[in-house]
C-alpha cells in the first residue's frame, strides 16, 4: 500500500513539473544575427535590425532585451510588437542602436530577457547585432543587369521590372541592359553573357531577380548599406569623341586589404527603331494585370512590338567580367577620397549610339573575392571645359570645403593645377578641374 502511494507521489510531482517546463517553454522567442547597422559618431543612436522567431505555442505580445558590449550592458528596454506574433511568425525589431566612441566596427549583444514579462524559454536567446560606427553612413546604389534580346519573347518581363525599379527608385537603380544576338549587342559583355538563359536579371551580381516586381528585394539590398560611398563624373573631349571618367570612392571604415576593383559601363535610353521588333509572349496574358502599370503596357501590347523604347541599353564596358585593379590599394583609410580617371575612347566607332545626349555612364565597384558588386553609381556626361563636375543625383549646394585632395588621395590646403577631388561639410565629394 505504502509502495503505491509512493508510486502516485511521484507520478503527481513528474507530471507537476512536466506541466511547469512546458508553460515555460511555451513561451520561446529565438533572435537570429542582427543587420549590419552604419551609426554616424555625431548621432544619438540610430534604428537596427534584429530578427527575432516565435518558435512556441503561445501569441507572444512583448519582451524586454538588453544591448551590450563586451559583457557591459548598454541598454535595457521593452518592446511592443505592432502585430502579436503567432506560432512560427518572424518578426523585425527595430533597436536603438548608439554609436561608439570612436570610428570602427564591432559587435553589439542583442538578448531578449523576457517574453509577455515572463521567461524566455529559447535555448539561445541572444545573437550579435554588428555595428561601424562612421562620420558619415554610405549612400548605397544598386547595379541591376538585365540579359535580353529583341528575339527572346519572354524577355518583357525583364523590360518590365527594369523600368519599374527606375520608376520608383530613381537615381538609386543603376541599370545596365545587356543584348545578346540582336542589334543592340554589347560585344564588351560577351563573355559575361555567354551561355547566360534569357531572360536574366541580377542584382548586384548576388540576387537572382524574377518576374516583374522586385520592390521589396532592392529596398533590403539598399538597407543592408555599404563601407563606401561612390560617385562619378564623365567629360567629353574637345572633338567629342572621348569620354574621360573620374570614378571618386570614399570608404567610411579602415580596411587592412583592398580586393576592390572597377566595371565602366556605357548606356544609352530611349533607343528605338521601326525596323526592332521585341517579340513579346504576354500580349494580351490579363491574369498577370495588376502587377505593375510597366507589366500592364506590355500585356497591352502585341506579340510584336514594333518602335519600342530600349533604356539602359550597354553600349561599350570594360572591366565586367575582370575587374580593373589597382586603383584602391591597402591600406585604406577612412574619409580619404580615392579617384583616378579611365577614357571611353574612339565613341564615333560606335555606329549603334543614335543620340551621344542620351549617353549615361555607370561605374561598378567589385569585390574581386566574392565578384558581388558592393556599390555603384552613374553620371551624365559634361561638355567640354566643364569645371565642378558632379554625380547625375548632385544638386546645387552651399556647403563649405571641409577637405581637398589630389586624384592619388594627398591632401592639399589650397587649389593645385589639375584634378581636385573636394570634399564638402554634408559628405559629398565632388571633382574640380583647376587651370591656373
Amino acid at each position: 500500500m505504502l509502495r503505491k502511494y509512493y508510486i502516485q507521489l511521484i507520478t503527481l510531482i513528474a507530471l507537476f513539473s512536466y506541466t511547469v517546463n512546458v508553460k515555460a517553454q511555451e513561451h520561446i522567442l529565438m533572435p537570429t544575427a542582427g543587420q549590419r547597422v552604419y551609426v554616424p559618431i555625431t548621432a544619438k543612436s540610430v534604428k537596427g535590425k534584429m530578427k527575432v522567431s516565435n518558435i512556441g505555442r503561445t501569441t507572444i505580445q512583448n519582451i524586454d532585451y538588453t544591448l551590450s558590449l563586451n559583457g557591459r550592458e548598454l541598454e535595457s528596454k521593452h518592446y511592443v510588437f505592432p502585430q502579436a506574433l503567432g506560432h512560427n511568425d518572424d518578426a523585425v525589431v527595430e533597436v536603438d542602436v548608439p554609436p561608439y566612441t570612436e570610428l570602427g566596427e564591432d559587435e553589439l549583444v542583442f538578448t531578449i530577457t523576457k517574453v509577455n514579462g515572463g521567461r524566455n524559454g529559447a535555448t539561445i536567446s541572444y545573437a550579435n547585432l554588428p555595428r561601424i560606427t562612421v562620420t558619415k553612413v554610405p549612400k548605397r546604389r544598386i547595379a541591376v543587369e538585365e540579359y535580353t534580346a529583341m528575339w527572346c519573347r519572354y524577355c518583357p518581363t525583364g523590360i518590365a521590372l527594369m523600368e519599374n525599379l527606375s520608376h520608383t527608385f530613381g537615381d538609386d537603380f543603376v541599370g545596365i541592359a545587356v543584348h545578346t544576338g540582336d542589334p543592340l549587342d554589347c560585344w564588351d559583355y560577351y563573355s559575361k553573357a555567354k551561355g547566360v538563359h534569357l531572360p536574366t536579371v541580377d542584382m548586384n551580381r548576388s540576387h537572382r531577380l524574377g518576374y516583374v516586381l522586385a520592390v521589396d528585394e532592392f529596398k533590403a539590398e539598399q538597407e543592408a548599406g555599404a563601407d563606401m560611398d561612390l560617385e562619378v563624373s564623365a567629360v567629353w573631349d574637345e572633338s567629342k569623341n572621348n569620354i574621360t571618367v573620374t570614378p571618386v570612392v570614399t570608404f567610411r571604415v579602415n580596411r587592412d586589404e583592398a580586393p576592390y576593383g572597377f566595371a565602366y559601363v556605357l548606356t544609352e535610353d530611349g533607343m528605338t527603331d521601326s525596323r526592332w521588333v521585341q517579340n513579346n509572349a504576354y500580349s494580351g496574358s490579363h491574369g498577370d494585370r495588376g502587377v505593375t502599370k510597366e507589366f500592364d503596357e506590355i500585356i497591352d501590347s502585341p506579340g510584336e512590338i514594333h518602335n519600342l523604347k530600349n533604356n539602359f541599353v550597354a553600349i561599350a564596358a570594360e572591366g565586367v567580367n575582370v575587374p580593373v585593379t589597382g586603383h584602391v590599394k591597402a591600406p585604406i583609410k577612412a574619409d580619404t577620397p580615392l579617384s583616378h580617371s579611365f577614357v571611353f575612347k574612339d565613341i564615333n566607332s560606335k555606329k549603334v549610339i543614335q543620340k551621344k545626349e542620351n549617353l549615361r555612364v555607370c561605374v561598378l565597384l567589385i569585390n574581386t573575392i566574392t565578384g558581388k558588386i558592393e556599390n555603384a553609381a552613374k553620371c551624365t556626361i559634361s561638355e567640354f571645359n566643364t569645371t565642378g563636375i558632379s554625380s547625375v543625383s548632385d544638386s546645387t549646394r552651399s556647403e563649405v570645403v571641409v577637405g581637398r585632395y589630389t586624384l592619388d588621395g594627398r591632401r592639399i590646403t589650397t587649389p593645385q593645377r589639375g584634378i581636385n577631388i573636394v570634399r564638402y561639410s554634408d559628405g559629398r565629394v565632388s571633382k574640380e578641374v583647376v587651370t591656373k
